[in-house]
């Protein structure tokens, strides 16, 4: 006796499973774009508040890789921040915190360092998104990486939880 696959309007069994599955793999791509769109679009946009309160360009001490920047909060970061606008030595930042570093390393060259608390993701490390992304929105360093280039250095500030801003000016 030979057994023959089932087939529904012509197709067989083996035929559905693999577009499922194609269609699986293809969601699951868009949702890293859409999560990197998203931090890029918060980012990018109104509602964040200076380091300090002002609109300044810092210049960082101790050969920062991102060179001259400035430094930006949501309001769920700010709110973390104490009377001299840092970190209190052992805090933590709450999950949904953003921090936004617009650096510069050259006159045209600039990019959005971007770390966003969320200790559920399965793309965190450390508790933290890592990204970076040029002014118009491309991605330099992808979420989906894991924060790999940044954790070696973010881990020298455990003391403020992988924040090194507030230690480097």
């Amino acid at each position: 006796m030979t057994t023959k696959a089932r087939k529904f309007s012509g197709r067989t069994i083996t035929t559905y499973f693999f577009i499922a599955a194609l269609l699986f793999i293809v969601a699951q791509s868009c949702k890293k774009t859409r999560l990197n769109d998203s931090i890029y679009e918060e980012a990018s946009g109104s509602g964040l508040s200076f380091y300090l309160g002002t609109d300044s360009v810092f210049n960082p001490a101790g050969g920062s890789p991102h060179g001259d920047f400035k430094l930006k909060f949501n309001s769920t970061a700010a709110a973390a921040l104490d009377g001299t606008g840092r970190l209190p030595v052992g805090g933590s930042f709450p999950d949904g915190s953003l921090i936004v570093k617009e650096a510069s390393t050259g006159s045209s060259s600039m990019i959005y360092a971007i770390m966003k608390k969320d200790s559920d993701s399965k793309f965190a490390a450390n508790g933290w998104l890592w990204a970076e992304y040029k002014p118009d929105g491309e991605i330099v360093y992808n979420i989906k990486e894991k924060g790999v280039a940044c954790i070696s250095c973010h881990s020298a500030s455990t003391n403020r939880d992988q924040v090194r801003s507030f230690d480097l000016h």
